[in-house]
């Protein structure tokens, strides 16, 4: 079935029950039902647009993401991933190269939309989510006089769902494409994996449009509710948890890591959580331990990629928990193990899977698994060989199944949940006149686990500040791919024919750390 499909399911189980929550929005299922229909009917209607559409909302978090993905895929149309946090120009570049039609912005990003509209001329509708807006029309006008009720077809499983971006060392990001199969095996898997029941309350602050979306399509599809934050402050994400006795939480190891330092965790009743999912980058042991011994046994870490979905491992409390009530040490530094529905392997470089205790490429099989990257065959095959999609991560797999990450093949950086590939910020560093040649790594950061650090060699005679260089990289990267710090050194590693070597600067910064990532 279709993502619309488990709502409509939900709709005819638990009509009068909550679905969404955001600020003084309530709405149950047969309110967001109603709603994801005359979407659904409104992009039906629109004769310029392809039969499967690629769409996307520009947006931080507010309960119309949601409803606008869910009737776009009530329509058969394709929902684009898009992260707001990066700068227009990374944007204009992904949605160009996946082919976007639709356009659903918040006014927040209004004065983005004249350059957005320059630079994405096939688009063929822009809407306004939230008000009247002078370069669009608004979504109550748009939705005027659209029907409540949809006929909905059955779809072909195989048929895209979402196309995600998922970066790429050169040009445009690569899109992961995932069917209605694959994103109905994500919802069985976090279903099973995080216990969610109906009835069940969820918390998202992180981004709609990435993984926090996915999770909660899974609890609606068991008739809970996703309550929305579209900012986060540690002291009001924890007094908002108490209030709507949030049961579940996914959050990047950074959010958790500052809900540890408010003193409200200590004096709210957060008796309520049954899960606090985090993911996105690997979390400290220390610190997974002391959030275990603050917020109880309710901890999970999940591992997984754009191209797998979620989770591809998963450790919970029962894994780490032993029966005298002392934490397991061996399970607390791995990853997890993976889930029911998922296989994972540790393969060496020819292709043979290896046995408990070597360290080898984390590959994986499973029906969550991409279709291929979009317009990317040889990528796509290259991803693929062996019959096993290849992670790009390097592991251990114990003997109980439990995979320990050790480094990565790759050189993206995952900063606070996000990927940051070296190249692009390397491209922007060369620009400026007084570079002669500069390395991007990351860097051992307690808050955001790998802190992007540019290592910049100068022109004979050139100075420049590392502010001007940090800014120059904010102006054209947005903050996320922006360097924390920059240091200049007057040469950089190189290899015996003069390729700069990023795992040779590296080196410094990780030792005595247990692992490389």
């Amino acid at each position: 079935m279709r993502i619309a499909d488990y709502l409509e399911v939900a709709a005819d189980r638990h009509p009068a029950a909550e679905a969404l929550v955001y600020r003084e929005v309530r709405l149950s299922y047969t309110e967001v039902k109603r709603q994801v229909n005359r979407i659904a009917n409104a992009l039906k209607s629109e004769s310029s647009l392809s039969k499967h559409a690629r769409i996307t909302v520009y947006s931080g978090n507010d309960h119309r993401v949601s409803l606008i993905q869910w009737g776009a895929n009530r329509a058969d149309l394709i929902s684009l991933g898009v992260h707001v946090r990066n700068s227009t120009a990374t944007n204009i570049e992904v949605l160009s190269y996946l082919d976007c039609e639709v356009v659903f912005f918040n006014s927040a990003y209004e004065s983005e939309v004249p350059r957005l509209k320059a630079g994405l001329p096939n688009v063929k509708l822009w809407v306004c989510i939230d008000r009247q807006s002078n370069h669009a029309v608004s979504l109550e006008t748009w939705l005027a006089g659209h029907s409540e009720e949809f006929d909905c077809i059955p779809a072909d499983p195989n048929d895209i769902a979402l196309i995600l971006p998922s970066g790429g060392t050169t040009g445009p990001s690569k899109g992961a494409v995932h069917t209605h199969r694959s994103v109905e095996m994500e919802i069985v898997n976090l279903t099973v994996s995080m216990g969610f029941q109906e009835g069940d309350r969820l918390l998202s602050v992180a981004p709609l449009s990435h993984a926090a979306g996915h999770i909660a399509l899974a609890l609606l599809a068991v008739g809970g509710a996703n309550v929305i934050l579209s900012e986060f402050d540690a002291d009001a994400f924890l007094t908002k948890c108490s209030e709507e006795r949030i049961t579940h939480l996914f959050l990047p190891p950074t959010i958790l890591y500052m809900l540890m330092l408010s003193p409200l965790a200590r004096t709210l009743d957060l008796t309520s959580l049954r899960c606090i999912l985090v993911g996105a980058a690997p979390v400290a042991p220390e610190k997974f331990r002391q959030a275990v011994h603050l917020f109880g046994p309710v901890i999970y870490e999940a591992y997984a990629q754009t191209e797998t979905l979620i989770p591809v491992l998963i450790k919970s409390p029962t894994d780490y928990m032993q029966a005298d009530g002392q934490i397991d040490e061996d399970v607390l530094r791995s990853s997890g193990k993976p889930p029911t529905f998922v296989r994972v392997g540790i393969m060496d470089d020819d292709g043979a899977l290896l046995p408990a205790g070597v360290s080898g490429e984390i590959v994986v099989r499973g029906s969550m698994g991409m279709s291929g990257y979009y317009k990317l065959p040889d990528a796509t095959a290259e991803a693929a060989k062996h019959g096993w999609h290849h992670t790009g991560d390097v592991g251990v797999m114990d003997a109980r199944g439990f995979v320990t990450l050790i480094d990565r093949k790759k050189d993206m950086i995952i900063s606070g949940g996000f990927n940051v590939y070296p190249n692009e910020i390397e491209a922007v560093l060369n620009t400026h006149p007084a570079v002669l040649e500069c390395i991007v790594i990351g860097v051992p950061d307690e808050k955001w686990g790998e802190a992007v650090k540019g290592l910049v060699r100068l022109k004979p005679g050139a100075a420049v500040e590392d502010a001007e260089l940090i800014s120059l990289c904010r102006e054209r990267l947005g903050p996320v791919k922006t360097p924390k710090t920059v240091e200049f050194w007057p040469d950089l590693p190189k290899s015996a024919v003069g390729k700069l070597m990023r795992r040779e600067a590296r080196k410094q910064f990780w030792e005595g750390h247990w692992r490389s990532i």
